[in-house]
């Protein structure tokens, strides 16, 4: 909490006004048995299991078994109670209670199954995961909930009539101006949507791609702008043609004269002979 005060005081005022049951994994209660609130959970252990899954199905398995408790070692303490420690050189210890179920991360009381550090522990004993799987994820919790029958009901043919009016919908309002079809969104969000859509580029730093330099972009490069300003200043100056100089005859237009001329003739040579 105290990273989030420094980042952000805002978001700290906010999360402070939230109760921590909420929106805090620490003061979960372990009655859902799930630590997660997204529906991903596949593709998350799809990206741990990338190269166990390229693999032939035994290697694939006995990669993921080892895979999701070898990073850890169990010493046992006694009544089944054991320190679990890092294989990773780290400090980093948890305590283990495989008759109650309990873990130092909370993890193994929260989700209802086994966390890194209680498998070490159990392949330690080499004794069997499935026993220390919470009841809620077994078959026969599965059997229990849908063992009671779901009774058939009639049709609305059937139904009884009563004496009460019937219930109509809303009477729909149509509003004024044109129907919005974009949500209203928070200020978090972005304000660009649709096909047309452009990213936003704050933060993003500006390339030249004029000679490549950081900074700015073409349109404000300074050596473009000295380089353009020097062309101007070498460029000659137009010279104005005097009043006795010749201009070379263009051909195009000699002929298109030549043409307007035989076609004024024929229409005059036409008019003649109608006369």
């Amino acid at each position: 909490m105290k990273e989030i005060q420094l980042a952000d005081q805002g978001a700290y005022n906010h999360l402070m006004e939230i109760p921590a049951k909420y929106w805090s994994k620490s003061r979960f209660n372990y009655f859902s048995r799930v630590d997660t609130l997204v529906n991903n959970m596949c593709e998350c252990f799809n990206s741990i299991i990338v190269e166990a899954r390229e693999k032939p199905i035994v290697s694939m398995l006995e990669d993921i078994r080892f895979d999701k408790g070898g990073e850890w070692l169990a010493i046992y303490a006694d009544r089944d109670k054991y320190e679990v420690s890092s294989s990773q050189g780290n400090r980093d210890k948890f305590v283990v209670d495989l008759n109650l179920h309990e873990c130092s991360c909370r993890k193994f009381q929260l989700i209802g199954y086994p966390c890194e550090h209680a498998i070490s522990c159990i392949r330690k004993m080499c004794l069997d995961v499935k026993n220390y799987v919470n009841k809620c994820y077994k078959k026969e919790t599965y059997m229990d909930c849908y063992q009671h029958v779901i009774y058939p009901v009639n049709g609305p043919n059937l139904w009884g009539w009563t004496q009460n009016d019937d219930v109509l919908p809303p009477v729909f309002r149509k509003p004024i101006g044109r129907p919005k079809l974009s949500k209203n969104k928070d200020g978090d969000e972005s304000r660009n949507n649709g096909p047309l859509s452009k990213l936003s580029r704050a933060g993003q730093q500006q390339k030249c791609s004029y000679y490549f330099a950081l900074g700015h972009n073409k349109r404000t490069c300074p050596r473009k702008c000295k380089v353009e300003a020097s062309a101007k200043q070498n460029a000659a100056p137009q010279t104005k043609k005097s009043a006795g100089t010749t201009r070379t005859p263009n051909p195009a237009r000699m002929q298109r004269r030549q043409q307007q001329k035989q076609q004024q003739n024929f229409k005059q040579e036409e008019e003649h002979y109608k006369l």
